[in-house]
């Protein structure tokens, strides 16, 4: 069975099993990252370390600056579950609910600041991804409503009413996000070497005028 037929086989699966209304939860397992206090322990050789993200190390981009990353110590080995993998996408639970798509950043435990979500095989997390950041306006509106210091929470993202279109639009629609992304990189590196030279000649003038 390809992916298109898999997939319209599975919203319609899908809709005879929980009506017309899907939301994010049935096509994804959600929870909420560890509670670090629970686990902390005191940072020396008998107790375990592991590399640990906080809020510090996300940019408003969904970036992780990893030169940022903090030990942390537990007295038991932790859950497999409250570490990043490759496909996962965070979302901050608090403003301004950035959204971060797992790469290369694997292996780092996740604190209970981030959702952590899971994608099924009908649903490509370059998408997902797209569309969190796409709808922060959403968090916001749901934030004003009356939560505590502006936070959601990972049952709120569950609830989300959400229709994908087909796995192969999704893959289409991520190919063509990673082209306009790369393209960014490469005007800002072009912006900043032509800053460069353009730094570089003024200077050069300047001191053949002092000379």
């Amino acid at each position: 069975m390809t992916d298109y037929f898999l997939n319209i086989w599975y919203h319609i699966t899908r809709r005879t099993e929980k009506g017309d209304e899907l939301k994010l939860g049935d096509y994804t397992s959600i929870r909420t990252g560890l509670v670090f206090s629970r686990k902390e322990a005191l940072p020396n050789d008998s107790n375990r370390r592991y590399r640990a993200l906080n809020l510090r190390n996300v940019v408003d981009n969904g970036q992780i600056l990893l030169s940022d990353i903090e030990d942390y110590y537990a007295s038991d080995a932790l859950k497999k579950e409250y570490f990043t993998r490759d496909g996962d996408v965070l979302l901050r639970l608090s403003a301004p609910y950035t959204a971060i798509l797992i790469t290369e950043e694997v292996d780092l435990l996740i604190p209970a600041h981030f959702a952590i979500i899971r994608t099924e095989k009908t649903l490509d997390p370059h998408y997902l991804h797209w569309w969190l950041m796409k709808n922060k306006k959403r968090f916001y509106q749901m934030a004003s409503g009356g939560t505590m210091m502006g936070t959601i929470s990972s049952g709120y993202v569950a609830d989300m009413t959400f229709e994908p279109p087909p796995i192969e639009r999704q893959r289409q629609i991520a190919k063509l996000l990673e082209l306009a992304k790369r393209e960014q990189q490469l005007l800002s590196m072009l912006a900043k070497n032509k800053k460069q030279l353009i730094d570089a000649t003024l200077n050069k003038i300047i001191n053949e005028k002092e000379q």
